[in-house]
């Protein structure tokens, strides 16, 4: 769905705030390394597409985590949430995301120093009502700008 798409009908407050809870909560466990709590926000049959490859279900996403390098450190800030209805139980969700990345050598510790973002864009998710409850489907993100 193109992010200009202005002709789908209002959501409702409490699914705006749902989803938006939603997909912080997901990401604040990606950045704390929690990738099992992540499971809970995804749909049985998610899509995400990263710059790294695409994961499809949670079960791809355990076999991402369990090969990820150690010694990450990284920080989502996350804003700017729109909220667009595609149907009675899809809703789509533009956000900027703001991400800091240090990696971490054996002995560091926090604060880790740091140059600025390393980067800057947008998520698109397409959340979906399953058993009441709002999941990401589908996740991408657009960058707008990289440390270089």
């Amino acid at each position: 769905m193109s992010s200009t798409d202005t002709t789908s009908k209002p959501v409702p407050m409490d699914v705006q705030f749902e989803c938006q809870q939603n997909l912080i909560t997901f990401m604040g466990h990606f950045d704390m390394d929690e990738f099992q709590a992540m499971e809970a926000y995804l749909a049985p049959d998610a899509v995400w597409v990263r710059a790294d490859g695409v994961l499809h279900g949670p079960q791809e996403l355990r076999a991402w985590a369990a090969k990820r390098q150690p010694g990450i450190l990284v920080r989502h800030v996350l804003s700017n949430f729109r909220c667009r209805a595609i149907s009675d139980t899809e809703v789509h969700v533009d956000s900027y995301a703001m991400v800091f990345r240090k990696d971490m050598q054996p002995g560091d510790k926090t604060p880790a120093g740091m140059a600025g973002p390393v980067l800057m864009g947008r998520y698109e998710d397409v959340m979906r009502n399953v058993n009441g409850r709002w999941l990401i489907a589908h996740k991408s993100v657009q960058l707008d700008f990289k440390l270089v």
